[in-house]
């Protein structure tokens, strides 16, 4: 071979394997970026986002707001010089004025979050609130002239002295202090509070006219406080709120239709359960009467958004009758026409954060599309053509990503039961795969498309379990949906009540069992892994069967006694079991606490050390018990942390260990 040509024969080479996609490494994962809100100019010619960048120098998740023409084009981003809201992920709460002349966000003033304004065309963003606790949430006057805003009621100059000294002691079941609706006129005039004190307000939503505000609001705080909403208007001048739904369980998220007639809002028709379906139901605001209910068989909904003709609704739903079987990993936009109860598929897809333009010709928001972290979308209301208008990740060009496709398979019973299948890249047909089932948290939970399939809906980092990487090493991931989830309607959910870990656990088996009898997993390599319920469902499975090579357990629950008494949500509890006094052999019969004498599986322990939802003593016991039994079992604790982990640093060091524990215990390779 000549000089000449062996240079030529080398630089094809390097052109070739610089030009194949590259496995997925959990480093690649921590750089995905998420786009966490969506807003649409009033006269839909611009599109205002937000994007989110886990930073590990930081150890914080980082927003920027860009603005993009509805029509396509170069992003330009605006208000760089001031800070974003971000608790744990940012939350921006994107607004326009109503002229149009100001994109607004939840950013820092101090230590506090406060509304500011900047202009489409840049500078430096201004802001218009200072509420002294900061605000949470807020909406424009339809006039432009004053904002309307949530913010909870100072601490009393008692309080602020015991906090100073300390000697301030917390008082469990002392009423909290309230979040209540605020106005704030823009020409410099006094801000005033519209609500009551022992009104919790967690939505809202303006009347055209701007005379009145609907408002959700529940006597308590904490989990059960969504489950005693009603709603409330109240003048803008001032005055005493005035019921317009007044019944029990959830009714929420309001929004006044354009012509000022009705109120679209999210419901439980009555019930305080956690299982209950979450309905569209319309009311006049006037009230009077029983709400009417759009149940689109079971379904459960979110983000209303009126058409601009007040006659049909735009809507976010899964379960129930778009979101079933094949398209149960869905979360499709709908409409529904308010006379008649038709109701619609637009667009399918997962789908978050839906806005409108004024003239009601615009949709934007973002969507979730196959093997990817979701963009925004604009979509023709007339022809329902959709563009795609951002790319926030192109890096996933460069990735060989594995597959992800849906299955199902009868269970004991005959039940159809649906599963996403994650299988790794390149992969040989015919060739049995080591396989990972991925338990969804819940119980009422489910997965989607994307690269994290069950966390699309805010930052995909605080999945524990980064299964793209996974797939990479060689490992194929059986998402499965088994009842007691999302899917199956109200009665699917209500299938495992009084029975955790018994139907439940025998849909997740039988989907190994048919893969295996499909020749696609490796019988001699199975390992199991879930977070919170997802985590309840691996500490019982690997105390009912040995078949499992390993496992990995977050957040989980293992006695459920514990779970009743301990968790900021425990009441929930007593839906499915009773409370514990009333029940006791049942709580016994469905904790693997009980039964951990039983494991053979290597496992490892993940939880947070400030988890209120599963208190770290569910961990902490298991491990015990599990340690004096001689099994072998692992236990870390991420510092900081809660019921999911919001620093990138541990969100990386989440991943990189379970993929470490699978690959340690499994060989994929092998």
């Amino acid at each position: 071979m000549t000089k000449v040509l062996a240079i030529a024969v080398t630089v094809l080479i390097s052109v070739s394997t610089t030009a194949q996609a590259a496995k997925v490494t959990v480093e690649d994962l921590m750089k995905l970026r998420s786009i966490m809100d969506v807003r649409i100019s009033p006269d839909g010619e611009s599109v205002a986002y937000v994007v989110s960048t886990p930073s590990l120098e930081r150890n914080a998740h980082e927003a920027a707001i860009y603005l993009v023409p509805a029509r396509g084009g170069q992003p330009q981003r605006v208000a760089e010089g001031t800070r974003v809201f971000a608790p744990r992920v940012p939350t921006p709460k994107l607004r326009w004025s109503p002229d149009g002349a100001s994109v607004c966000f939840l950013g820092l003033a101090g230590d506090k979050p406060q509304v500011f304004a900047v202009a489409p065309s840049g500078g430096e963003a201004r802001p218009l609130t200072k509420a002294p606790e900061g605000v949470s949430a807020y909406e424009w006057a339809p006039d432009g002239k004053s904002l309307a805003f949530l913010t909870r009621d100072p601490a009393s100059e008692e309080e602020q002295r015991q906090k100073k000294d300390n000697s301030f002691v917390i008082h469990v079941d002392a009423p909290e202090r309230a979040t209540r609706l605020w106005l704030q006129p823009l020409d410099g005039g006094a801000v005033r509070v519209l609500t009551p004190p022992g009104q919790y307000v967690d939505s809202f939503s303006w009347l055209p006219d701007g005379r009145d505000i609907v408002y959700s609001a529940a006597p308590i705080m904490g989990f059960a406080a969504q489950y005693a909403t009603r709603l409330y208007a109240v003048p803008v001048s001032g005055g005493p709120p005035r019921a317009v739904v007044d019944r029990p369980g959830m009714n929420t998220s309001p929004q006044c239709s354009p012509d000022g007639n009705r109120v679209a809002f999210v419901s439980t028709n009555g019930r305080s359960e956690l299982t209950a379906s979450r309905s569209l139901a319309v009311t006049p605001v006037r009230g009077g009467g029983t709400p009417r209910t759009f149940g689109l068989n079971d379904a459960w909904v979110s983000d209303l958004v009126w058409a601009r003709d007040s006659k049909s609704v735009y809507l976010l739903t899964n379960d129930g009758t778009f979101s079933s079987k094949e398209n149960m990993f869905d979360q499709p936009i709908v409409r529904v026409w308010i006379e008649d109860g038709r109701a619609e598929r637009i667009r399918g897809a997962v789908n978050f954060s839906p806005s409108i333009s004024c003239d009601g010709r615009r949709l934007a928001y973002r969507a979730v599309e196959g093997r990817t972290m979701g963009d925004v979308f604009v979509l023709d209301a007339a022809s329902g053509k959709t563009v795609k208008v951002t790319d926030v990740n192109p890096q996933l060009r460069d990735l060989e990503l594995g597959e992800l496709k849906s299955v199902k398979w009868r269970s004991f019973d005959g039940m159809e039961i649906w599963g996403l299948l994650l299988t790794p890249p390149g992969g040989k047909s015919g060739q049995r795969l080591p396989l990972l089932v991925y338990c969804h948290g819940g119980p009422g939970g489910g997965v989607t498309y994307g690269i994290f399939p069950q966390f699309m809906q805010t930052v995909g980092q605080v999945d524990p379990y980064g299964t793209e990487a996974m797939a990479s090493a060689g490992f194929a991931v059986l998402f499965p949906m088994p009842r007691g989830g999302a899917g199956y309607g109200e009665a699917g959910q209500r299938a495992i009540i009084n029975s955790w870990g018994e139907a439940d656990y025998k849909d997740i088996l039988a989907g190994v069992d048919d893969l295996i009898a499909r020749g696609i997993a490796d019988p001699d390599r199975l390992g199991v892994m879930g977070a919170s319920y997802g985590g309840f469902l691996t500490d019982w499975i690997v105390t009912q069967t040995k078949r499992f090579k390993a496992a990995s357990t977050a957040a989980s629950i293992s006695d459920l006694a514990d779970q009743y008494f301990l968790s900021d949500g425990g009441d929930f509890m007593a839906e499915y079991f009773k409370k514990p006094w009333e029940a006791r052999d049942s709580y016994f019969a469905h904790s693997p606490l009980n039964f951990a004498q039983n494991v053979t599986t290597p496992l490892l322990i993940q939880h947070g050390e400030r988890d209120l939802r599963v208190p770290i003593s569910n961990a902490w016991k298991f491990y015990r018990a599990l340690k004096a039994l001689g099994k072998t079992v692992e236990f870390d604790i991420y510092p900081r942390s809660s019921h999911l982990y919001y620093e990138p640093m541990l969100e990386r060091e989440a991943m990189k260990r379970n993929l470490e524990w699978f690959v340690k215990w499994i060989k994929p390779g092998s």
